[in-house]
């Protein structure tokens, strides 16, 4: 299935678009993302590139978990994201790609300064690890700092400040419990380990978000808004030297939030897939 969808930096220049999507394993009944990049020539997809895919070894039965979206740093780096797949422990594990947030060049090359390429056995592409399903990645539009959002299990919805070589814990540490009620970890807290900037306990099925940019509401510049498909939300945070300092609840009920975006014009979008529509938002004259 298609998971994420984005467009180079200089995309007026190269017209490269970047596609997330699981991929079959050539000999069994097991998945995994992989990454692509094309160009569309009068509307067919051409130039196809596969830029990451992970050796079948890797691939995990049918499942949950694949994460999978795609940001671009101010320096043209590639970031993109992979769930533990319903393997949790494996979150913890350098050497394998699930549980991970990842970096590589436009071109699918892996950089040389990546936090964990000189540990022997190590996965080369790795940024950070035990990171349960990462559901949304956006670069601060001022600060260029890497934000994330995760689901949680029952419990422990997070968002992360994502620096390069850091444990974010799961399933060491969490917020949450087993979808039957029972213990997951009895730890929040680990050395070595890093919390959430803040935590949905119980959960509100966190997803995709994006830092508003624009003229439509000018007093929100720079803000950060995340959306919720179990409880219908979106949220808006103001953020100040790496934690919230402001919280508001937007808009509920209007439908599961898959994913928010700011366009280049600073219109505020959200897409929704229960009901499947794309909304704008526009502010009341």
């Amino acid at each position: 299935g298609l998971l994420d969808i984005n467009i180079d930096p200089n995309y007026a220049e190269n017209g490269w678009i970047y596609l997330g999507y699981t991929t079959k394993a050539a000999d069994d009944n097991t998945y995994l993302t992989t990454l692509a990049r094309g160009r569309l020539k009068d509307m067919k997809w051409v130039d196809n590139e596969v830029i990451f895919k992970a050796d079948d070894k890797y691939y995990s039965p049918k499942g949950p978990h694949y994460g999978t979206r795609i940001v671009f740093d101010k320096d043209g780096f590639l970031f993109f994201s992979i769930g533990d797949r319903g393997f949790q422990d494996q979150a913890q594990d350098l050497t394998r790609p699930n549980g991970k947030v990842h970096r590589i060049r436009p071109d699918g090359s892996v950089p040389e300064d990546n936090p964990f390429r000189d540990i022997p056995g190590s996965y080369p592409t790795l940024w950070t690890y035990g990171n349960r399903n990462p559901q949304g990645l956006a670069f601060h539009p001022a600060t260029g700092e890497l934000w994330e959002t995760e689901h949680g299990p029952r419990g422990g919805d997070e968002l992360n400040l994502i620096r390069p070589g850091i444990n974010y814990g799961w399933p060491v540490i969490t917020y949450g419990m087993n979808y039957n009620g029972s213990p997951l970890s009895d730890k929040t807290h680990a050395p070595g380990m890093e919390q959430p900037v803040h935590h949905w306990t119980p959960s509100i099925a966190v997803c995709g978000l994006d830092f508003y940019t624009g003229s439509d509401f000018p007093e929100w510049e720079n803000d950060i808004f995340i959306g919720s498909l179990r409880q219908e939300e979106l949220w808006r945070f103001r953020l100040e030297d790496g934690k919230p300092v402001q919280e508001e609840l937007v808009l509920k009920g209007a439908g599961r939030i898959r994913d928010v975006y700011t366009s280049p014009e600073g219109h505020l979008y959200l897409v929704l897939n229960d009901p499947g529509l794309i909304m704008r938002l526009v502010p009341v004259k």
